[in-house]
C-alpha cells in the first residue's frame, strides 16, 4: 500500500522537504503493524526515521521511560532520537500500533540537494570552470562522496557528551585531551588575563570548571575548526591564509559587538565568525585537487558564486543547526530585513564584515543598515566605531594565540 505524501508534512523534520521531495520519500516508505507489547530497538532501526501513526509506545533507554501516543505533539517527531544516545534505546507497543518507516539516507540526500538548489545558483552566471566545479559537487552529494572537511573528533565528542544530563567534568576533560592543540588552547584560555584567579590552572578538569561546559564546548570547536584552513599549492595556500585572516578578524569583532549588544553570546559570535565563510574551504580544496581554478580572478569568482551553497552542504554534513545556515546565507545581506525586532548572530556577522571593509567601500553606510540598528549600539559615530575596532584588535591577538595550531 502506497503512502500518501501529504501525510509526511505533519512530521518533523520531514516537513522541511518540498512537496516533490516528500513524494519521492513517500515512494520508499513502509508501514509496520506492531502487535501488543512488541519491542523494537534503535540499533536495528538506525537507518530509518520511524513515526507513530496509531496506538502508543513506550520509549526507554534503561534509565527512563517516555510514553508516545499517536496524535500528540511528541508523535510528530521520530520515535527514536535523531542523535544516537549511548546504550540501547528501545520502544514497546502498549497495544496494537502502526508505525511509518522512512528511509533516513534518502531523506538526508533529498534535504542536502534541496538546500543547495534552494539557493538560486542557476540564476548566477557561472563560467566553465565554476560550472564544472558545481557539477562535481552536485554529483558528489548524490553519490555520498563529497570531499568535505570532517568536524574534528574532539568537537563532535564534546557536543555529544554535553547532551547527557549527568556528564562529569572529568569526562569532558578526557575528551579534550584527545587533541593536544585543543587541550593547550583550553588551558591557555582558562589562564588568560580575563579569567585568571589567584592560582594558575594546570589540569584540564580545573580548566573546564573555570570555563564552564558551554564555553569549553564552544572554544574546543573553534580551535578544532581552525585547523582545517590548510592547503598545499602556493596559490590556494595564499588564498586560504587570507580566508583564515578574514574569518578570525570577523570572529574577534563579532565577539566584541556581542558584548556591547548585551543580548547575544560572545562565545557563539566567535564561532559564527569563523564559520560564516566555511563553504570557501572545500571549494578551495576541491579546486586544488582537480586543478580547476588557475588564477586569482578565477578563484575569487568561484568563491563569490559558490560559497553559500557549498557552505550549506558543510553545515548539513556536520549536522549543525539552522542558526549557522541563516548566518551563511545572510552574511553579506547588508540591508537585511528581519521579522525580529532584536538582533541575531547573523546581524553581528553582517555588521562586523561591514566595519572591517575598506574605507572607500561601495557598501552602504552603517547608519543605513537595519542589522546595525537592531544591535542597539547607538549612532555609528567615527569615534565609537574606531573604539570597537581597537577593542577587537586587542582581542585578535589572543584569539589567534588560541586558534592558530602552531601556537600549541
Amino acid at each position: 500500500m502506497s503512502t500518501d505524501p501529504a501525510l509526511l508534512q505533519n512530521f518533523i523534520p520531514v516537513q522541511e522537504l518540498t512537496p516533490a521531495n516528500r513524494s519521492r520519500l513517500a515512494d520508499k516508505a513502509g508501514v509496520i503493524e506492531l502487535p501488543s507489547r512488541q519491542r523494537i530497538e534503535d540499533a536495528k532501526q538506525g537507518r530509518w526515521l520511524t513515526y507513530l501513526l496509531e496506538g502508543a509506545v513506550t520509549l526507554t533507554d534503561g534509565a527512563q521511560e517516555d510514553l508516545i501516543e499517536a496524535g500528540s505533539a511528541r508523535a510528530r517527531r521520530p520515535i527514536f532520537p535523531l542523535e544516537r544516545r549511548p546504550g540501547l534505546v528501545s520502544a514497546q507497543s502498549r497495544g496494537a500500533a502502526r508505525l511509518l518507516r522512512l528511509d533516513r539516507a534518502l531523506f538526508d540526500l533529498l534535504l542536502r540537494e534541496q538546500r543547495v538548489s534552494g539557493y538560486e545558483v542557476q540564476d548566477t552566471p557561472l563560467n566553465g570552470a565554476e560550472g564544472k566545479l558545481l557539477y562535481h559537487i552536485y554529483q558528489a552529494v548524490k553519490d555520498g562522496t563529497l570531499n568535505l572537511p570532517s568536524m574534528p573528533e574532539v568537537a563532535m565528542r564534546i557536543r555529544d557528551a554535553a547532551l547527557r544530563p549527568n556528564v562529569s567534568v572529568h569526562e569532558i576533560a578526557q575528551i579534550v585531551q584527545i587533541d593536544p592543540v585543543v587541550a593547550a588552547g583550553i588551558l591557555r584560555s582558562a589562564n588568560s588575563a580575563a579569567l585568571r584567579g589567584s592560582q594558575p590552572i594546570n589540569s584540564l578538569s580545573e580548566a573546564v570548571i573555570r570555563l564552564g561546559f558551554e564555553a569549553t564546548r564552544s572554544l574546543a570547536t573553534r580551535i578544532a575548526v581552525s585547523q582545517i584552513f590548510k592547503a598545499r599549492t602556493p596559490l590556494i595556500r595564499r588564498r586560504m591564509h587570507l580566508l583564515w585572516e578574514h574569518s578570525v578578524q570577523t570572529s574577534a569583532l563579532a565577539s566584541v559587538l556581542a558584548r556591547h549588544c548585551g543580548t547575544l553570546s560572545p562565545d557563539h559570535a566567535q564561532l559564527t565568525g569563523l564559520l560564516h565563510d566555511i563553504g570557501c574551504v572545500p571549494i578551495l580544496l576541491y579546486a586544488e585537487r582537480e586543478s580547476l581554478l588557475e588564477n586569482t580572478e578565477a578563484i575569487e569568482s568561484a568563491l563569490h558564486h559558490l560559497r553559500v551553497p557549498v557552505g550549506l552542504l558543510v553545515l548539513d554534513y556536520w549536522d549543525l543547526d539552522n542558526d549557522f545556515a541563516k548566518i551563511i546565507q545572510n552574511a553579506e545581506e547588508w540591508r537585511r530585513d528581519s521579522p525580529l525586532t532584536a538582533a541575531d548572530h547573523a546581524d553581528l556577522i553582517i555588521v562586523a564584515q561591514r566595519m572591517l571593509a575598506p574605507a572607500d567601500s561601495t557598501l552602504p553606510a552603517l547608519e543605513d543598515m537595519p542589522p546595525y540598528a537592531r544591535l542597539g549600539l547607538g549612532p555609528p559615530e567615527q569615534q565609537r566605531t574606531q573604539a570597537l575596532l581597537q577593542e577587537a584588535q586587542q582581542q585578535l591577538s589572543e584569539i589567534k594565540h588560541l586558534l592558530t595550531p602552531q601556537a600549541a
